[in-house]
């Protein structure tokens, strides 16, 4: 990673911002303030902490990331700072979303089809890759689709590969498709969600999380998507706990340089 010049800022659940050179990338905007109450299908999610930004936050945004449609990963107030110029690469259930903001440049990406982008000296090429929402079929079913990244950015013979999980937990489909891949970055949804309810948890836990760790062998650890909603209940701790020198901690609004 010494080749690139990055920064990683958490803005809060699974909203973040990673600048690697002149390239700025953007997952999943949420931005609701503390307090909000979301309705989802099946439970109530209350919003914790506020969401850490300022508005240059999100300009110039080169591409976002969007995993999925749930209202904890996309809502109202975020969905307006995606620029309709800049890339999104998305899963297709977010079309009635992106229709808000009239976006030109979507691509919708099933699991296994790599999209390309090129910035000046660095040539990108981003995968989708499966996720699975839920820790029994059922569950996983009503919980819908969502799509993992793999990041891959070059720049003339250096390569940096980033793993944004997405919301999944380490089902056989996802560490199959992981299998011979090695990370620079990972970046995991942990947190534990809905791990009182049927079917949960619907992301790692600081446990669960190991398999996928052992997989892909990543330098550095950035987990997000804790603590910032009620239905988070893997406390961020038990992964700190590990005291493994790749987990890096940080907080909401806080930006970090690796």
């Amino acid at each position: 990673m010494k080749d690139f010049d990055i920064t990683f800022k958490w803005i809060g659940a699974p909203t973040w911002i990673l600048q690697v050179d002149d390239l700025k990338i953007a997952c999943d905007p949420v931005l609701c303030p503390k307090d909000t109450l979301q309705i989802h299908p099946y439970f109530k999610v209350k919003r914790r902490t506020a969401p850490q930004f300022v508005e240059k936050d999100f300009s110039a945004i080169d591409f976002w990331l969007l995993t999925h449609q749930h209202e904890d990963h996309i809502d109202a107030y975020g969905v307006t700072k995606i620029d309709p110029n800049s890339k999104v690469f998305s899963h297709h259930n977010l079309k009635k979303w992106l229709k808000l903001i009239y976006a030109k440049n979507v691509t919708f990406l099933p699991w296994g089809k790599v999209s390309t982008y090129t910035k000046n000296d660095l040539q990108v090429a981003i995968e989708a890759i499966p996720c699975v929402h839920a820790s029994n079929f059922i569950a996983a079913k009503l919980a819908g689709g969502v799509n993992g990244y793999w990041v891959t950015i070059k720049k003339g013979k250096n390569t940096l590969n980033i793993y944004v999980t997405g919301d999944t937990v380490a089902h056989t489909k996802v560490k199959k498709f992981l299998n011979g891949r090695k990370a620079d970055i990972l970046i995991p949804n942990v947190g534990g969600g809905g791990l009182n309810k049927f079917g949960g948890p619907y992301t790692f836990t600081a446990e669960t999380l190991k398999d996928i760790v052992a997989t892909i062998q990543p330098s550095a650890i950035l987990p997000v998507h804790h603590t910032s909603f009620s239905i988070y209940k893997d406390p961020i701790q038990n992964l700190y706990d590990w005291n493994d020198e790749r987990i890096l901690q940080f907080d909401e609004g806080d930006t970090i340089t690796l």
